[in-house]
C-alpha cells in the first residue's frame, strides 16, 4: 500500500539539480523577441497623449503597441469567471480590466504601452523612452474611505466606487440576540493587503504559426485550460486553435490564476512581429502588478449570554477590489468569505453585510486561503477580546462554544453545512501537544519578571475544493468545478496519468502516483504523470482552492478503478476462471487456491494485441473520468502559538507554534506536513510583517521592493509542532479533505491573538495587521498616555 506512506517526492531530484524547465528556460529553433511594458507612475490620471516615435526608432525595436492598437485589432477585456449579483439580485457594477490603458490609468503600475525588441534590454530601454503625458487626478487608495462623499470616483460612468453589496444570514435574529445579550464585544478588524511573491516571477512565451493559424502559449499558470478559455474573450481565439503549456511553475498561491495584461499582449505581439515573444517580470514589476489579496475593513460585534455562550455575531465589511473587478474577486469577497463566519463554533445567529469597493490600487484576486483567512481573523479576534473582557481563559471560552461531534452534520447560521469533524478531539490533542496548562503557568511567572508572553488560539473549518458544477454555477461561476484524469495503461504495463490539475509545488507526481499505484496494484515507479498541456490532457480546471485532490485526485482514483474492472475481466478470461475467483496481488492476478497467475503487464499486452477476449470488452486499457464532486469538503484545525513581546521596542518573537489538523485520509504525511508548514509561514508573514502599502494621499505604491515588502525568514520562525486526527469525508471515494490552505487560515488570527494576549495587561486591545514592532510600540505608548 502506498496511500498513507511518506513516499519521497518524485519531482524533487530535477529541482534540486537545477534541471527544472520553466517558461524562461524554453528555447525554440527560431530567435525569440522580448517584451517590456511602459507602466504609469500615477495612481489616478487621464492620459493626454502617448508618443511612441522615440521608442520605435531605438536599436532592435520591432514594434511599439498601445491600447488604441489593441482596440483597433478588435480585441476584448479581462472578463471575470465568477461574477456575483448585488443584494437586490441586480448585476454588479463590474468594470473589466483593460489590457493596455487607453484614456485613463487607475493604479500605479498599470500597463500603458508595450515594446517588442530583439533582446530584453533593448525592450526595457525602449519602454522607458515611450513618452506619456498625464493629467493627474486625486487618488482614492484607502479601502475604509472608498465610499466617503469626497472620495475620488474611479469609474465616472458608475458615479460610485461601490461594486456590489451582499447580505448573509438573519439580521432580525441577530438584532434580537443582541438585545438580550449579557455581554457584547466590538472590534475593528481590518485585514491587511498582501501579495504572493512566489519563487518564480510570472513569465509568458507566445508563438503564432501562420501556416496553420495555430497559437502556442507557454505560461507560468496554475490552470492552463482556464487560460485558454480567457483567450476566447480577450483575443477571440477559438480554443481548438490555441495550445497552452504550463511547464514547471515555481509557486502560484492563487496569484497565477489571473488573466494579466502581459498574457494576451505577448501572444498578440508574436503575431504582429512574426516571431515568438517572451516576457518575464522583474521583482519590482511583480510587487506592483501581480494581483494583491485580502484588504478588508471590518467592524465586528459578538454577543454572549451569562454563561459565556455565543448568541450572535454581526459584521460590516468593505472589501477592496482594486481598480477593476478581477476574475475571482467577487466570489472571494462574498461566497468564499461569509461561508466561514461560524468558524468552529455553535453560533445561533450570524449576519454580515459586505460591500465591494474600487480603489486606486492593484486589482485584488485569489491568494492562498482566498476570503477565508479574513473570516477566521474577524471571528477569532472578537472571541479573543471577549475572553479578556469576560475574564475567561480564551481557550476555555472557545471550548464552551465548540461544535460537538454529535452535532455533525452541522448547518451554520449562514447556511453552510459542515459534514464531519470532531473539534473537541482536535482541541484536546492541541492542548496536550502545546502543554497549554503549563504555558499559562509559565506566562504568569514570567509576568512577575516583566516578561510579556502571549498565548494565541484559533479554531476553524475550511471550505476546500469545490461543490458540484451545477451548484457553483448557481452561485455565479462561469467555469466548471469538476476535474479530469485519464489513466492509460500501455501494452508494456507501464501507466501514464493525464490530469487536469497542475502541480506547482504540491507534489502531484508523487501523490497521484500513490493513488494510482494502490488502485492498479502496480509499482509506483511504473507510473508517470502528465499535467499542464491542453493538447495532451483532455481538460481540466487547474489547481487552486485546495481542490486538486478532491477533484483531479478522485478522477485518478475512479479512472484507475475502471481500468482494473476491465483488467479483471480480461485476466479471468485468460486464466479461465470467474472474475470473483481472482485475487489481485501487487504486479498481477492469481486464481484462488491455485498457483495459476498472470502478470499485470501480460494483461495489458493482451488488452491491445489479443483477439480472444470476453464478449463486449473493448480493445485497449484506457479510461477518462470527469469527476464532479458532491460538495465542498470541510477540513478543520486547532492552532495554538506562543509569542514574546518586548514592550520597550515592540519586537515580537514567535517561540512556539502548534497545529492539529483534520484533513481526512492522508495520502502522504510528509507532503501534508510541507503544505501545513508553507501555509503557516505565509499566514505568519501576514500577521507580523507583510503589507502592500499605499500612500493614503497620492495612492503611490510604497512596497515596491523586498526592502519594503518584508517576508518571513527561517530565523523568524520556530519549529512547528504538528499533529492530525482523521474523520473521513463521506462524499468522496478516498474520504479526503483539502489541506493546502489551513496554515494561512489559522496563523494570522492565532499569532495576532497571542500578541494581544501578551500586551492586554498594558491596556492594548487591538493592533492592526501586520503587527509590526512600530505599531505595537505605538499602541503601548498610546495606552499609557504617551
Amino acid at each position: 500500500m502506498y496511500i498513507g506512506e511518506p513516499v519521497l517526492r518524485r519531482e524533487d531530484e530535477k529541482f534540486l539539480r537545477g534541471k527544472g524547465q520553466y517558461v524562461d528556460d524554453i528555447r525554440l529553433t527560431e530567435p525569440i523577441a522580448h517584451a517590456a511594458y511602459t507602466r504609469t507612475p500615477h495612481a489616478h490620471a487621464k492620459i493626454v497623449n502617448i508618443s511612441t516615435n522615440k521608442a520605435a526608432s531605438m536599436p532592435g525595436v520591432l514594434a511599439v503597441l498601445t491600447g488604441r492598437d489593441w482596440l483597433d485589432a478588435g480585441f476584448g477585456e479581462a472578463d471575470g469567471v465568477w461574477p456575483v449579483k448585488d443584494k437586490d439580485g441586480k448585476t454588479a457594477n463590474t468594470v473589466n480590466r483593460p489590457f493596455l490603458a487607453v484614456e485613463k490609468v487607475r493604479y500605479v503600475g498599470e500597463c500603458v504601452a508595450m515594446v517588442i525588441a530583439e533582446d530584453r534590454y533593448q525592450a526595457l530601454d525602449a519602454a522607458e523612452a515611450v513618452e506619456v503625458s498625464y493629467d493627474v487626478l486625486p487618488a482614492n487608495a484607502v479601502t475604509s474611505k472608498a465610499l466617503d462623499e469626497d472620495a475620488p470616483i474611479l469609474h465616472e460612468e458608475l458615479g460610485t466606487n461601490l461594486v456590489l453589496e451582499t447580505h448573509h444570514g438573519n439580521k432580525f435574529a441577530v438584532d434580537e440576540a443582541f438585545s438580550k445579550a449579557s455581554h457584547i464585544t466590538e472590534v475593528e478588524v481590518p485585514s491587511n493587503r498582501v501579495t504572493a511573491c512566489p519563487i518564480e516571477p510570472r513569465s509568458y512565451l507566445g508563438h503564432y504559426d501562420p501556416i496553420n493559424d495555430q497559437y502556442t502559449f507557454w505560461s507560468s499558470t496554475q490552470a492552463p485550460h482556464i487560460v485558454r478559455k480567457y483567450f476566447t474573450n480577450s483575443m477571440r481565439i477559438p480554443e481548438h486553435k490555441l495550445r497552452v503549456i504550463a511547464p514547471d511553475v515555481g509557486g502560484g498561491f492563487g496569484m497565477k490564476l489571473y488573466h494579466y495584461p502581459e498574457e494576451p499582449t505577448v501572444l498578440w505581439a508574436a503575431k504582429v512581429v512574426g516571431k515568438p515573444v517572451r516576457w518575464t517580470g522583474t521583482r519590482s514589476e511583480s510587487l506592483v502588478s501581480d494581483t494583491h489579496a485580502r484588504d478588508h475593513f471590518t467592524r465586528g460585534k459578538i454577543a454572549f449570554d451569562t454563561n459565556g455562550k455565543i448568541l450572535a455575531m454581526s459584521f460590516r465589511t468593505m472589501a477592496a477590489y482594486g481598480a477593476y473587478e478581477g476574475q475571482f474577486q467577487a466570489s472571494i469577497a462574498n461566497a468564499y468569505h461569509y461561508c466561514l463566519l461560524s468558524c468552529g463554533y455553535d453560533i445561533p445567529a450570524i449576519y454580515a453585510e459586505i460591500k465591494g469597493v474600487y480603489t486606486n490600487s492593484t486589482p485584488v484576486d485569489a491568494y492562498r486561503g482566498a476570503g477565508r483567512p479574513e473570516a477566521v481573523y474577524q471571528v477569532e479576534r472578537l472571541i479573543e477580546n471577549a475572553a479578556h473582557e469576560l475574564g475567561i481563559d480564551p481557550l476555555e471560552l472557545r471550548e464552551r462554544n465548540l461544535i460537538q461531534a454529535n452535532q455533525m452534520p452541522y448547518k451554520t447560521a449562514v447556511d453552510i453545512t459542515y459534514n464531519v469533524a470532531d473539534l473537541p478531539v482536535l482541541m484536546t490533542k492541541a492542548k496536550k501537544l502545546a502543554r497549554y496548562d503549563e504555558l499559562r503557568e509559565e506566562q504568569e511567572n514570567l509576568r512577575k519578571k516583566g516578561i510579556y508572553m502571549g498565548i494565541g488560539t484559533c479554531v476553524f473549518f475550511d471550505m476546500a475544493g469545490a461543490g458540484p458544477t451545477k451548484m457553483m454555477n448557481e452561485l455565479g461561476a462561469k467555469i466548471g468545478c469538476y476535474d479530469v484524469a485519464s489513466c492509460r495503461v500501455h501494452p508494456s504495463g507501464k501507466v501514464t496519468i493525464f490530469a487536469g490539475s497542475h502541480s506547482h509545488g504540491q507534489a502531484h507526481e508523487t501523490t497521484w502516483s500513490q493513488i494510482a499505484a494502490d488502485r492498479l496494484g502496480c509499482d509506483i515507479e511504473d507510473i508517470e504523470l502528465v499535467e499542464g498541456d491542453t493538447d495532451r490532457v483532455p481538460f481540466g480546471i487547474g489547481t487552486w482552492g485546495s481542490r486538486s485532490l478532491s477533484t483531479a485526485g478522485m478522477a485518478v482514483a475512479v479512472s484507475a478503478d475502471r481500468i482494473i474492472e476491465k483488467a479483471n475481466k480480461l485476466a479471468a478470461h485468460m486464466l479461465e476462471c470467474a472474475v470473483e475467483d481472482l485475487i489481485r496481488e501487487e504486479g498481477g492476478f492469481t486464481v484462488k487456491g491455485t498457483d495459476r497467475s498472470i502478470t499485470f503487464a501480460d494483461v495489458a499486452d493482451a488488452a491491445y494485441h489479443r483477439g480472444d477476449r470476453p464478449e463486449g470488452l473493448e480493445i485497449g486499457l484506457e479510461e477518462t473520468v470527469f469527476y464532479d464532486p458532491k460538495d465542498c469538503n470541510y477540513p478543520s484545525a486547532v492552532h495554538i502559538c506562543v509569542v514574546l513581546v518586548d514592550p520597550k521596542t515592540g519586537n515580537v518573537t514567535l517561540r512556539d507554534y502548534t497545529a492539529v489538523d483534520d484533513v481526512g485520509t492522508i495520502i502522504n504525511p510528509m507532503v501534508l506536513e510541507g503544505q501545513v508548514h508553507g501555509g503557516l509561514v505565509q499566514g505568519i508573514g501576514q500577521a507580523l510583517m507583510e503589507e502592500c502599502a499605499y500612500d493614503s494621499e497620492t495612492g503611490q505604491y510604497v512596497s515596491g521592493t523586498f526592502m519594503d515588502y518584508a517576508m518571513p525568514r527561517a530565523s523568524d520562525l520556530p519549529s512547528f509542532a504538528l499533529d492530525s486526527y482523521t474523520t473521513l469525508d463521506p462524499d468522496n471515494p478516498l474520504g479526503i479533505k483539502g489541506a493546502g490552505e489551513s496554515g494561512t487560515l489559522g496563523a494570522p488570527a492565532c499569532v495576532c491573538n497571542a500578541i494581544v494576549d501578551a500586551i492586554w495587561g498594558l491596556g492594548v486591545q487591538q493592533v492592526t495587521q501586520p503587527m509590526t514592532p512600530r505599531k505595537i510600540w505605538h499602541a503601548i505608548q498610546n495606552a499609557n498616555g504617551n
